[in-house]
């Protein structure tokens, strides 16, 4: 007993006479959840396939565009159509989203429908652009094989005014 004893105070005296700097990496500044608050509206702006940057493939993916509201306070989303403003939110396109805390993966949990969460990985994310990347179907047909798309957003200046349903 006295052995274990001095062992722990010999680890207590260590840890008071190290230094408590912290050797773990930082996370890029630009990847701040709160970015999604510095618009109230964001509009899909591209979508593209990796390594294809310069091809906008939005007309294959119609179901990742639109318009998108994000409530960082409550942790929550909502996805609208960019011709109506109409809500996706009872079609699976509403619910709670989080940011990992490595600030590298976003994560959205559906309030209904058949997929209970989505994983994206964040590749930026500001008060001017907010980009996922995601693993899908080429052209979103079950059959064909998978491609990581990449989504752009930009803040929404457009005449369409949305609200949260929740």
């Amino acid at each position: 007993m006295r052995r274990l004893t001095v062992v722990f105070a010999g680890l207590l005296i260590t840890g008071l006479l190290c230094s408590s700097e912290s050797y773990a990496s930082q996370t890029a500044s630009e990847h701040d959840a709160q970015a999604l608050a510095s618009s109230p509206q964001w509009l899909t702006t591209k979508v593209y396939i990796e390594g294809e940057p310069d091809t906008d493939v939005k007309a294959s993916y119609p179901g990742v565009v639109g318009i998108s509201m994000w409530d960082p306070q409550r942790n929550r989303y909502e996805f609208f159509y960019t011709d109506t403003g109409r809500s996706k939110h009872a079609d699976g396109g509403g619910g709670y989203f989080l940011v990992t805390g490595d600030k590298k993966t976003h994560i959205l949990v559906p309030d209904v429908g058949p997929t209970r969460t989505i994983v994206r990985r964040l590749e930026k994310l500001d008060g001017s652009e907010f980009t996922y990347s995601r693993e899908v179907p080429r052209d979103m047909v079950s059959t064909n094989p998978p491609v990581r798309i990449y989504v752009v957003h930009a803040p929404y200046t457009g005449p369409i005014k949305t609200v949260m349903s929740n």
